[in-house]
């Protein structure tokens, strides 16, 4: 599987609400548009699905979250997914795969929506970054960013490589972070479409921040 400008492009768009989409979009438009959503979407599905199926059967993740492609009132910005071990559904921090109009992110994160509806803390969670640059030892880190919960998606993000070599940079991701959390993961740019062999590239990623994640204690 190939991920191309296509799937990039899909979010590129200026409106994302289906109200104001009637406004300014014929019907056959707009169902045009939700069925270029729909085929992208499946696609999306189908790589979530082959990459859980290849994971280790150890990591307990071959049921992935795969996020619906519309929230009923709105299309999606982004496609998401979370992969989590059968014996942590309830716990905020997982792995992720996320694909946006900039970037494909393969990345471990502490989910702060309904996060009080779910266990771990984000103090305990922050803890990791402590345990960074002997993991990035075992990683090519050159792919690899780490930024604030709170940053923006589509914001460019500090490359790993630079904040581990940065003690100032490291306090200012602190700073940045307030009471939230982070977030770490290998990137893809849509600059750099096509990425052959997209579920290789997901396993791998997911394979190298297991050790994060599993780090977390139950």
């Amino acid at each position: 599987m190939e991920l191309n400008q296509a799937d990039f492009q899909l979010f590129d768009r200026e409106i994302y609400t289906f109200k104001q989409l009637k406004e300014q979009y014929s019907t056959q438009e707009i169902e045009e548009i939700k069925a270029d959503y729909k085929k992208q979407w499946q696609k999306w599905k189908t790589l979530q699905l082959e990459v859980a199926t290849a994971l280790p059967v150890e990591y307990g993740m071959q049921k992935p979250k795969v996020e619906s492609w519309t929230n009923g009132w709105n299309l999606r910005s982004h496609f998401w997914s979370a992969y989590r071990s059968e014996d942590r559904q309830r716990e905020n921090a997982c792995l992720a795969v996320l694909l946006n109009k900039k970037q494909f992110q393969v990345y471990l994160m502490f989910q702060q929506y309904k996060s009080e509806e779910r266990s771990g803390g984000v103090e305990e969670y922050n803890e990791l970054l402590a345990a960074l640059p002997e993991w990035s030892k075992q990683v090519a880190i050159e792919r690899y960013y780490i930024w604030p919960q709170v940053e923006h998606e589509l914001e460019d993000h500090l490359p790993l490589a630079t904040y581990l070599a940065d003690s100032k940079g490291q306090e200012k991701l602190r700073e940045a972070m307030g009471n939230r959390s982070f977030q770490i993961g290998r990137l893809f740019f849509e600059t750099e479409a096509p990425v052959e062999n997209l579920v290789a590239e997901t396993i791998k990623a997911l394979k190298e921040l297991a050790p994060l994640y599993f780090a977390l204690k139950k």
